[in-house]
């Protein structure tokens, strides 16, 4: 399993008394992360995806050979199940799964991964066109699934996964065998007047520094 290791970024005067949860601080992230999921008993691997412009995908992968798969995990061809691929939400990352992923994968091979951007995955810098960002998203997904080598997937997304996880399959559907949504998320059309509903300076200048 490969572990890419981020390099840490600089500290300001700001970001010097905010929590430690915040992004300056990787092996705090990892340590909690490694934390949640001391509750999942089943063995899993974890590694970084890479994929294109140099980005990589934060893994935790169990599978279920097919010469140890119970005749109940078999498909009538005598196949394993297709593959349970989990996008968490806004904020997330794998360790929201922790207490599902022992159930989940008791039925088969199942994957969870951080979305771009989030959690222990690569932060490349998104557009600031809302089209070409959420096609950031889906991109990254669908170089994930090649170089994982799912040629079908189940798709479950929960928040903002679940939002990103519609979008993937309206552009990918014949790699969706099925499509689960938790508590999806979804988008008003931007107005068109740019000073409605503004975000205050303040609330800015703060997520500008983080």
């Amino acid at each position: 399993a490969e572990e890419v290791q981020p390099r840490s970024q600089q500290s300001s005067w700001i970001s010097s008394w905010l929590p430690s949860w915040c992004p300056t601080s990787p092996s705090q992230l990892k340590d909690a992360e490694e934390k949640m999921l001391k509750t999942v008993r089943r063995p899993y691997s974890r590694q970084h995806i890479r994929i294109s412009n140099s980005n990589y995908l934060w893994t935790i992968a169990f599978s279920t050979p097919l010469q140890a798969s119970p005749p109940f995990l078999l498909q009538p061809s005598g196949q394993p199940r297709t593959p349970l691929v989990l996008l968490h939400g806004f904020g997330g990352g794998v360790g929201l799964w922790a207490q599902n992923l022992d159930a989940l994968s008791s039925c088969g091979p199942v994957y969870a991964l951080d979305l771009l951007g989030f959690g222990r995955s690569s932060r490349p810098e998104f557009s600031s066109d809302p089209e070409e960002a959420e096609q950031q998203f889906v991109t990254a997904l669908e170089e994930w699934r090649e170089k994982v080598g799912l040629q079908e997937m189940v798709l479950l997304g929960h928040n903002l996964g679940g939002y990103l996880s519609a979008a993937y399959t309206l552009k990918y559907s014949n790699r969706v065998k099925r499509l689960l949504l938790v508590e999806p998320w979804g988008f008003p059309a931007r107005p068109e007047n740019p000073n409605h509903h503004s975000i205050p300076v303040w609330i800015r200048a703060i997520g500008a520094v983080m």
